[in-house]
């Protein structure tokens, strides 16, 4: 599936200052991408509930945070080897059924909440600090 990037453009400079407050930052990023994930992961499993056949495509769906150096990655999506088969045809089509892109659209709709939520998450731990 599609890799969709979503970047902390505007909470570069918070990060900073978590950093310099003494906060785990690896944490806090990961902690903020797990939240700023529900909104599109709902919509996701929503409209893999309307496909419902097995159960085996939604439970599926995972989402996996990975650290590479100074980078954080959140994967989100479907596991084909757990049975996320389905949800690769049902987002990109058959040559008889139109693609959905329903996993594109899940992130691409909420990029918006998905940075208030991340920014929310931020702004949350460094409450916390102090």
């Amino acid at each position: 599936m599609k890799k969709s990037r979503i970047d902390f453009y505007e909470s570069s400079e918070l990060l900073k200052k978590l950093e310099k407050a003494g906060a785990n930052v690896e944490k806090v990023v990961a902690d903020a991408l797990q939240k700023s994930v529900e909104k599109p992961k709902a919509e996701m499993l929503e409209y893999i509930r309307q496909h419902h056949y097995t159960g085996q495509t939604e439970e599926s769906f995972t989402t996996e945070i990975k650290q590479e150096g100074d980078k954080v990655f959140l994967r989100l999506g479907f596991d084909i080897k757990k049975g996320g088969l389905a949800a690769v045809f049902l987002n990109y089509g058959t040559p008889k059924m139109a693609p959905s892109f329903f996993v594109d659209n899940a992130i691409d709709n909420n990029i918006d909440e998905i940075k208030r939520a991340q920014l929310a998450a931020l702004n949350e731990a460094f409450k916390e600090l102090k």
